[in-house]
């Protein structure tokens, strides 16, 4: 049995790609711009592709055949993973709000008045950090819910 298929590598490329197109559509919080936000429909494709590749590592998963402690190992590193993706994209968040002047709501912020998805934070959305934490979502909850199956299974 093959561990990745080509659509499943595919697929995550295209996360990697929609990483980098929504960094490059982002503004820089320094820099002045007036003309709307050309990386909301980055973001757009960027979830789809999520979502694409997610459903591709579900199918994989169920394919596998893994050992209860295989299951416990997968479970306890991506919820070290998610933990850690979470607290990352907290602090980038925080500094992202600084760097731009404070929140929407803020009248000396740079994003005074726009909503809290605009031209200097679609990287709040998509980033390396929402990608992992989405990754290691599916495997916790994956390996929590096979794990639970073959505890109730065996008794």
């Amino acid at each position: 049995m093959k561990l990745f298929s080509k659509q499943l590598i595919i697929s995550f490329l295209v996360c990697l790609l929609m990483l980098y197109l929504t960094e490059l559509f982002t503004i820089e919080p320094h820099v002045t711009s007036g003309n709307g936000n050309p990386g909301l429909l980055i973001i757009m494709l960027a979830a789809i592709s999520f979502l694409f590749f997610g459903r591709g590592l579900w199918k994989i998963l169920t394919n596998m055949s893994i050992s209860k402690r295989g299951l416990l190992f997968m479970g306890i590193g991506s919820l070290c993973i998610l933990s850690m993706s979470a607290f990352l994209e907290i602090i980038y968040v925080l500094d992202l709000i600084k760097q731009l002047g404070g929140p929407p709501s803020n009248i000396n912020s740079r994003i005074y008045r726009f909503s809290w998805i605009n031209q200097y934070t679609n990287t709040v959305y998509v980033n390396a950090y929402t990608l992992l934490i989405f990754i290691s979502s599916i495997l916790l909850i994956y390996s929590i819910q096979k794990l639970f199956t073959k505890t109730r299974g065996a008794s």
